[in-house]
């Protein structure tokens, strides 16, 4: 052969030895070992090339029901023509990227079926390896080939026990998941199942239990919630109509104690205008009291000129009755004289008539006088009661003024504290405001709680629960329906 070219002579023999011991090596584990042995020597690296050498062990073809060389040749279409349809690609696949490592240190495994002399197919397990040849391009493969339908076949029986396990537990899991699905928390596995599942079964039954409780107690909450979120929301509407309303008569106060303020500094405006008017009435009577006095003083002189008056008429009285004696004294003496007398007899006449007509009017004006001292005696005591008057007037209008300046300040001070509360109310009023628009969404949160708290009633109301949990979750929904 061509790879003992060139070598020496005890080199040949001693590589014929060694060919020899792997021979035999190799043909011992091809008869007793079950594994059938196969060599390929790859011309330019390709399998299927016609130059590519393929030699397959009398194991190997007593593996796939073949004794001899004709009935099994040693030609790779011998072994590819055989694979299974399905197996074709990937085999093929699996070889050819093994061949794509030039180190020589990976190795070959896949796992193929062959069909038999008999037409049926069995599974086999290759093995092997590749080596590249001196020449860098020839490829040197060899490997083995085990029968390994037995072990496949109770695999895939055992897969297919597991799978049809698998389907009925998934039968039996669809079917109590559709209960749930549907609603119904009341279901439980209770189909016999296998041991590996049975974990699973428990596991479903616990969790169908503990969401029964937890619905339930969802339900029963949601009934004190869907309570209280309905007195809430009537309470929210109570109070929201109830504040719209104290915001109008906070609105009809703050318009009330507006027109108040004004009516204050209109009445702390006149006020200040009596108070300036009383201080001049004061004035006024004290001023008239004065007068009044210096009018008694007047009088009193008056009355005091009239009792001189009378004394001095009293003197002209007696002067005139004097003076009528002496006329009549003189009347006598003229009369006695006669003749001579006559002249001074009128004379004398005259002069009587003119103390008569003195005597008469000194009587007329004495009697004036006393009339008129009378009246002034009476106007003095008029002029001192006035006086007296006068000064309980001034008194009094002195208090009046004082008054009026309480007035004056305490009327100040309550427009003052008008303004002061109109502006808390007017305060108050935006505020209620404020207060009225957010009671008005509060309501209308309160609503939305309570609906979506029926809406929640009704989706619980779906599940189906045992009697003692059932009861819970639909007396809400009763209520609220």
């Amino acid at each position: 052969m061509s790879i003992f070219n060139g070598l020496s002579s005890r080199k040949v023999l001693e590589a014929q030895k060694e060919f020899r011991d792997v021979k035999e090596r190799s043909d011992l584990l091809d008869d007793a070992s079950g594994i059938g042995l196969w060599e390929a020597v790859l011309h330019q690296g390709d399998a299927m090339h016609p130059q590519s050498r393929w030699t397959w062990s009398p194991e190997f073809r007593r593996l796939v029901g073949f004794q001899t060389v004709e009935e099994y040749p040693n030609v790779v279409q011998s072994w590819s023509d055989r694979l299974h349809p399905d197996d074709v690609a990937p085999t093929f696949a699996a070889f050819g990227k093994h061949l794509e490592d030039k180190s020589g240190k990976s190795r070959y495994r896949v796992e193929y079926r062959l069909k038999c002399k008999d037409g049926t197919y069995r599974w086999f397990r290759a093995t092997g390896g590749c080596k590249y040849l001196p020449d860098g391009v020839t490829v040197r493969a060899c490997g083995s080939l085990t029968d390994i339908h037995e072990q496949v076949m109770l695999q895939e029986a055992i897969k297919q026990k597991e799978e049809e396990e698998y389907r009925s537990v998934l039968t039996v899991l669809f079917s109590a998941l559709g209960g749930l699905a549907d609603g119904d928390l009341t279901r439980q596995i209770r189909e016999q199942m296998p041991e590996k599942y049975e974990q699973l079964k428990v596991n479903f039954n616990k969790a169908t239990v503990s969401l029964q409780e937890l619905v339930s107690e969802v339900a029963a909450t949601v009934s004190t919630f869907g309570s209280d979120a309905r007195n809430i929301s009537q309470a929210t509407d109570d109070l929201a109509k109830r504040t719209e309303h104290q915001a109008s008569s906070l609105e009809e106060t703050a318009s009330a104690m507006e027109e108040i303020g004004v009516a204050v500094q209109n009445t702390a405006q006149r006020a200040r205008e009596l108070s300036s008017l009383a201080t001049k009435t004061r004035a006024a009577a004290e001023e008239s009291g004065v007068v009044v006095n210096n009018a008694v003083h007047a009088m009193s002189e008056i009355e005091n000129s009239s009792e001189q008056i009378g004394q001095i008429i009293g003197v002209i009285d007696e002067i005139a009755f004097q003076t009528n004696l002496l006329a009549l004294n003189a009347g006598v003496e003229a009369a006695r004289a006669g003749e001579a007398g006559k002249g001074f007899a009128v004379v004398a006449q005259e002069v009587r008539e003119l103390a008569q007509r003195s005597a008469k009017a000194a009587k007329e004006i004495k009697a004036l006088i006393s009339t008129s001292s009378n009246q002034v005696s009476e106007g003095v005591t008029l002029v001192g009661r006035t006086g007296e008057a006068l000064q309980g007037i001034v008194v009094a209008i002195g208090d009046i003024t004082q008054l009026i300046a309480d007035i004056d300040n305490s009327t100040r001070e309550q427009s003052s504290s008008v303004k002061e509360i109109n502006a808390a109310i007017s305060q108050m009023d935006r505020m209620t405001q404020q207060n009225a628009g957010m009671v008005e969404e509060t309501a209308g949160a309160s609503r939305q709680l309570f609906e979506q708290s029926e809406r929640l009633s009704h989706l619980i109301a779906r599940f189906k629960l045992h009697d003692g949990y059932s009861s819970a979750a639909n007396s809400w929904s009763s209520r609220a329906a």
